[in-house]
């Protein structure tokens, strides 16, 4: 091993870059795979180096020892190597279809899956429950996870059923997970029929997602366990629900409050009157008073969005507008005139206000 130069190893030269050194590893980790190359113990210590070389020259402040000491002097710098760091950083899951099981490490959590459910703007007021239809790594029933048959693995010739190589350099003892049996210390003699040696199976699963009342649009509910399955024993990944909820023709949600407009005719805002407004889950009536300005806002408290805490609801805020008639007439336009003849100044004070306001601006 002393003789052994990493550049050339991964055939790479000193100056290659840390993506030269990845692409190059991830090129020839995957020609001399045991898996790829069954029975061969050439393959086997290929391999080995190889992973050791990448787990140096990937590493700034080892490559840099190694650069000034040499193979001999870095057995005293490096005392572990590790398979699936430097491996599984390359391959990440590529690792698990390609080489059918045999490389997986000892304790894997299943992946992680996402879902979109829509919802209606009452649902996420209220809250509901979604069933939904999730499609899922599911540990194969037949063998448990294991890939082998009844009776159809046995124990890794390489690492003797440990899971890991073990090497002694000097004073230094290496530790790797068995690349033969990816850490499992079982072999597969005889593969699982069921899930064609795999170890899972995909199947669709019914979930029922509980939303809380009051979620917002955007929102992500997690669930727990309920992504793909672990490798034999690992937890489950979870899965995580993106919401979207559908616009309301008349509410406008700003955080825990709701803003609805109101229009109402000028003769309603100048005499008053008792209207119907909606509300989350019905209709109400609110009284408008006589004299009601356009842009005015009525609040009616805990009438809004229920708190995600559980401790109450927010407002619901009703914004008045008052409509001005397109088109009059011939009796409207006289009673009208009639009015605007019968007006005084003092029913009009904003407007009072402005025009005393402009002229002390034109007289300036």
């Amino acid at each position: 091993m002393s003789t052994i130069d990493y550049y050339e190893i991964l055939e790479v030269g000193r100056s290659a870059t840390t993506d030269d050194i990845k692409r190059a590893y991830k090129r020839l980790a995957f020609e001399w795979h045991p898996d790829r190359n069954p029975g061969s113990r050439d393959c086997e210590e290929r391999f080995k180096v190889l992973n050791e070389a990448y787990q140096v020259l990937s590493n700034p402040d080892k490559r840099a020892r190694y650069d000034s000491f040499g193979h001999i002097s870095s057995e005293g710098l490096f005392t572990e190597f590790d398979f699936e760091a430097g491996f599984g950083d390359i391959f990440g899951d590529l690792i698990n279809e390609v080489f059918s099981g045999a490389a997986r490490g000892k304790s894997r959590r299943g992946k992680d899956l996402r879902y979109s459910i829509d919802l209606t703007f009452d649902e996420s007021l209220t809250g509901c429950g979604k069933t939904i239809q999730v499609p899922r790594r599911t540990e194969c029933p037949e063998c448990d996870g294991s890939g082998a048959a009844p009776g159809g693995d046995i124990p890794c010739q390489s690492c003797g059923g440990r899971g890991e190589l073990q090497y002694s350099q000097g004073l230094f003892a290496i530790r790797r997970t068995c690349p033969t049996c990816g850490g499992s210390g079982r072999r597969i003699v005889k593969g699982c029929i069921e899930c064609n040696s795999l170890g899972y199976a995909i199947i669709e699963h019914d979930i029922t997602v509980k939303v809380p009342a009051g979620i917002s649009d955007g929102a992500r509910l997690r669930m727990r366990g309920e992504g793909d399955a672990g490798y034999i024993g690992s937890a489950n990944g979870d899965l995580y629900i993106d919401v979207h909820v559908e616009e309301h023709p008349l509410f406008r949600r700003e955080g825990d409050d709701l803003h609805c407009t109101v229009p109402i005719s000028f003769v309603q805002a100048a005499l008053g009157d008792e209207i119907e407004i909606p509300v989350p889950g019905g209709k109400s009536t609110i009284t408008i008073p006589a004299g009601t300005q356009s842009g005015q806002t009525f609040r009616m408290k805990g009438k809004g969005v229920p708190r995600l805490e559980g401790r109450g609801a927010g407002d619901l805020y009703l914004d008045i507008h008052v409509e001005v008639p397109v088109k009059l007439n011939r009796t409207q336009r006289l009673l009208l005139e009639e009015f605007a003849r019968a007006s005084k100044e003092e029913n009009v004070p904003m407007a009072k206000r402005f025009v005393s306001r402009l002229q002390e601006l034109i007289n300036k």
